[in-house]
C-alpha cells in the first residue's frame, strides 16, 4: 500500500482516538469540533503532498532509466 494512504488515514485515526478518548464527558466532542476540522484539513492536505511527491518519484525514475 502507498505511503500517501496509509499515513493520513494512520494520523487520522490517531487524532480521532485523542479527541473521543479527551471527550468522555457528554457533548465534548463539540468542543473539539474545530480541532477535529483542523486535523482533517491537514491530514487531506497530507495525503495530496505525498502523492504529489510519489509521481515526481516516479517521474524521476522513470527519466534515469
Amino acid at each position: 500500500m502507498k505511503k500517501s494512504i496509509w499515513l493520513p488515514i494512520l494520523l487520522l485515526c490517531a487524532g480521532a482516538a485523542v479527541y473521543v478518548y479527551s471527550g468522555i464527558e457528554y457533548n465534548a466532542w463539540v468542543e473539539n469540533v474545530t480541532l477535529m476540522i483542523v486535523d482533517v484539513a491537514i491530514v487531506v492536505a497530507l495525503h495530496f503532498m505525498l502523492k504529489k511527491k510519489e509521481a515526481y518519484e516516479a517521474e524521476r525514475n522513470s527519466k534515469s532509466q
